[in-house]
């Protein structure tokens, strides 16, 4: 009875195997046709808008003035909050949990494509109260992967919605 057993193990890894191998990737990673894009409203997210301009530059999309036909993202406002999730048996925290807001709108010249959307990142971390400063950097770089996450929920939302309907 073990030759069925290993044989489907087999074919189990030959087609894991086949899968990586053959290029497979997921819907949604790229910038689709999108070539340029215009961005309003950066002094209300700096970082965030720094890694969103990133994001675009990586994919080749050029940064471009307010016109006709060009699409807008309008970063309106961004907040975080952090909050306890679990506490030690003396009542210290042992893990926040970091939530990161960025309100935006979506325009292509006067025509709002969306308006008003939040967009949320969450993460939770755990806190070391013997080394403070280490949890304060994971703080510091988890938020920083929550903006690139942010950018990454953005350009998403602009590459649906600057397909042209049918």
């Amino acid at each position: 009875m073990w030759f069925p057993e290993s044989v489907a193990r087999y074919v189990v890894l030959a087609t894991l195997l086949g899968v990586a191998g053959c290029g497979f990737q997921l819907r949604g990673t790229e910038a689709g046709g999108l070539e340029s894009l215009n961005i309003i409203g950066v002094s209300a997210a700096p970082l965030t808008s720094k890694s969103f301009r990133q994001a675009l530059e990586d994919r080749d999309v050029q940064i471009v003035p307010a016109g006709a036909g060009v699409i807008s993202v309008h970063m309106l406002d961004e907040r975080s909050h952090r909050r306890s999730v679990a506490t030690t048996d003396v009542f210290d925290a042992a893990e926040y949990e970091l939530r990161l807001e960025l309100d935006v709108s979506i325009s292509r010249g006067e025509n709002f494509l969306l308006e008003d959307a939040t967009l949320v990142s969450q993460r939770v971390y755990a806190v070391d109260s013997g080394n403070l400063s280490g949890s304060y950097e994971e703080q510091a770089l988890l938020l920083s992967d929550m903006r690139v996450n942010l950018a990454e929920q953005l350009i998403r939302r602009v590459n649906f919605l600057a397909v042209p309907a049918p």
